[in-house]
């Protein structure tokens, strides 16, 4: 439900980029998913910058005006919430600000500055005569009663960087394991390179699923140093797919199709892999049978995607049951990890032999647990 009032921003040309978006996005991408207003009007905000960032405003789903609408932009009627250009809300805050100033005209300081107001009168400031920038300015300037609720984040200066270390920080999650948390560092430190740069999630899945391909050729080749570089490209391509998700997140880049996209992706280069694996393997070892380990890793993998999504990843958080995060774990792409440790000891036929029967084993024990649990698993 919409609530009948506008929200004033401005865009700064100078303002720095705080994890690859301009503050003036971020405060509108939060504006629009907290409170729903009837209109966003940024100020500063020519046809050039609107376009550049047309996909976050979009997705917003709440009419985005700049500078083109002129003062009419503005409405004298509806309620304005003016935001500080210099900051941008934090997870909550405008929620927390605006429920606590409903009924009056309400101020939030913080960073030394007002970065935050609300003004139930708006023509008295000027709102659909005045340019939109004059209008912010002193509607932040204009005394009111303070409200110590809200959080912000600082956008000015050095102040920036450590505002974007504060988002950086929660793309980890409470059930990541050690192997995740440590390929989240490194993925993060990609992440960090790319945004600045007109990259999108979907740029970053294509990358993957390339490299992905590439490193299962590699892997097929009856060369043990290709099969290493295989293991290598496979592993950068684990990093990849943390980046495309942290982009999305980061950047407001999400879309059912991105992730559908990214779904499919990873399947194919998971396939891949397990299908050059054993054509690798017996490429270096010609003198023995390769076909029966072979067929049962390839039919073991398939069996085990089917499985873990079935019984698990199609269902609710609330009803995958206590192993889910378990078993969601062993079907990660930490197998990377193995591969490339025995790639380098010239011994990844051991790992074809293990992840045959493991693999079935593995299956079988998701739908034993699955039987054991109690509640409607499989409906």
């Amino acid at each position: 439900m919409r609530r009948r009032w506008q929200v004033l921003l401005a865009a700064r040309p100078d303002a720095p980029l705080v994890a690859g978006l301009p503050p003036a996005v971020r405060a509108a991408v939060r504006a629009a998913q907290e409170l729903a207003p009837e209109r966003i009007v940024i100020a500063g905000a020519d046809g050039r910058f609107l376009n550049k960032w047309a996909f976050q405003l979009r997705a917003a789903d709440v009419e985005t005006l700049g500078d083109a609408d002129g003062p009419q932009a503005l409405d004298k009627t509806l309620p304005l919430l003016a935001l500080d250009p210099d900051s941008f809300p934090d997870e909550g805050g405008l929620r927390d600000f605006a429920a606590a100033a409903d009924g009056g005209d309400a101020s939030r300081r913080l960073f030394g500055r007002p970065v935050a107001a609300l003004r139930w009168k708006p023509a008295e400031f000027g709102a659909g005569e005045r340019a939109a920038e004059e209008v912010l300015t002193e509607s932040l300037a204009a005394p009111a009663a303070e409200i110590s609720l809200g959080a912000f984040l600082d956008a000015r200066g050095p102040a920036a960087e450590r505002s974007a270390e504060t988002l950086y920080a929660r793309l980890a999650k409470d059930t990541d394991g050690y192997i995740a948390k440590f390929d989240r560092k490194l993925s993060l430190a990609i992440t960090r390179l790319l945004l600045p740069l007109p990259v999108t999630p979907n740029h970053v899945t294509t990358a993957g699923l390339a490299l992905g391909l590439l490193g299962a050729w590699w892997l097929a080749a009856p060369s043990a140093r290709l099969q290493f570089g295989g293991a290598l490209v496979l592993w950068f391509c684990c990093l990849l797919d943390g980046c495309d998700g942290e982009i999305a997140r980061l950047k407001h880049l999400s879309s059912p199709a991105g992730a559908a996209y990214d779904l499919w992706a990873d399947h194919a280069s998971h396939l891949a892999t397990f299908v050059a694996l054993p054509i690798g393997v017996a490429r270096l070892h010609p003198d023995q049978d390769w076909l029966v380990p072979g067929i049962l890793l390839v039919t073991g993998f398939i069996a085990c995607g089917f499985s873990v999504w079935h019984l698990i990843l199609r269902l609710p958080e609330d009803r995958r049951g206590p192993l889910a995060l378990t078993i969601e774990r062993i079907a990660s792409r930490d197998y990377v990890y193995l591969i490339l440790a025995l790639t380098a000891l010239g011994r990844l036929d051991w790992f074809v032999w293990a992840a045959a029967v493991g693999s079935h084993l593995f299956n079988a024990f998701l739908w034993l647990s699955a039987r054991s649990t109690p509640g409607p698993r499989t409906s």
